[in-house]
């Protein structure tokens, strides 16, 4: 008779119920992970037989100007939406916790609608100011110089980063702001009470005792910013009508995955690309634990 541990006896209902959960994540998780890996060293537009490259993806991927533009315009959108977002939400959440004596659900549900919208319709609400053709801001600009302007935003290659930047801030303020107020609420204000009795100035609570209190939210609020910077896809997809503007000027990572492995059917040379990003984004990850466990010994 074999024998069998009393965990394992009537284990069989136990796998029965578990076995829906499993079979969508070996489909949906393990196998994409698994058949993107080996279509970084394949050759392979979807049609005809598939064929052992090596590490040729990748090297022609950092050999492609479009590709190190896209990196570069994927740092200059993260490094910009992710000060003014993260500063943004930084200022609303201390005035709304100092100076909101109700309603501060209000202030929630408010700056975090921009959220709920769909991209597409944010970029045509962005296009209404900024269109070259009756555009609000040309309307302005036209009033205050006296001459009709008809200036294109949207074709510029310096301007593009900007309103695409400005399309993140306005969609991401509101989540930040939310983790910020949620850190801010967890200070306890005894600390507060002893510092005005001291009469310590406000500038002085804020930088010696809010901010330290308040890293391990900044920390976070950050390197979520950051991770969604790095896989940046939505806001210059809508906003470029998916061509990335003038000369590429606001083509992200995200976009350059795309554009390889749908629009040109290299699936290859996109999974090479997706695995950059990873190595990107598990990079990040592994700073925010460090940072993490730094602040973890210093309490």
């Amino acid at each position: 008779m074999s024998y069998r541990p009393k965990l394992m006896q009537g284990a069989g209902p136990l796998w029965l119920t578990m076995t829906p959960f499993l079979v969508i994540f070996l489909a949906f998780s393990v196998f994409p992970v698994l058949f993107s890996a080996w279509l970084g060293v394949h050759d392979w537009d979807g049609f005809s037989p598939p064929r052992f490259v090596g590490l040729d993806n990748y090297s022609t991927a950092l050999g492609d100007p479009v590709f190190r533009k896209a990196v570069w315009n994927t740092v200059h959108v993260w490094f910009w939406s992710t000060l003014f977002t993260c500063g943004l939400a930084l200022t609303l959440a201390v005035l709304i916790n100092e100076y909101a004596l109700f309603g501060r659900n209000y202030f929630r549900l408010v700056f975090l609608l921009p959220l709920l919208v769909a991209p597409a319709i944010a970029a045509i609400i962005l296009r209404v100011f900024f269109t070259a053709n009756g555009g609000l801001v040309n309307m302005l600009i036209g009033e205050i110089t006296g001459t009709p302007t008809f200036f294109s935003w949207f074709d510029s290659e310096f301007w593009i980063k900007p309103l695409v930047i400005l399309l993140v801030i306005w969609r991401w303020t509101g989540w930040h702001m939310i983790i910020f107020l949620a850190g801010l609420q967890a200070i306890p204000r005894d600390i507060y009470e002893a510092a005005r009795l001291e009469g310590v100035s406000r500038w002085s609570v804020f930088s010696r005792i809010t901010l330290p209190l308040l890293a391990p939210a900044l920390a976070f609020s950050i390197i979520t910013a950051t991770l969604g910077g790095l896989q940046m896809f939505d806001e210059p997809f809508v906003l470029t009508q998916g061509l990335g503007g003038t000369d590429n000027a606001a083509t992200t990572l995200g976009m350059y995955l795309y554009a390889t492995a749908f629009t040109q059917f290299d699936f290859g040379l996109g999974a090479a690309v997706s695995w950059y990003i990873f190595a990107a984004v598990v990079a990040m990850t592994l700073l925010y634990r460090r940072i993490s466990a730094g602040m973890g010994a210093t309490r």
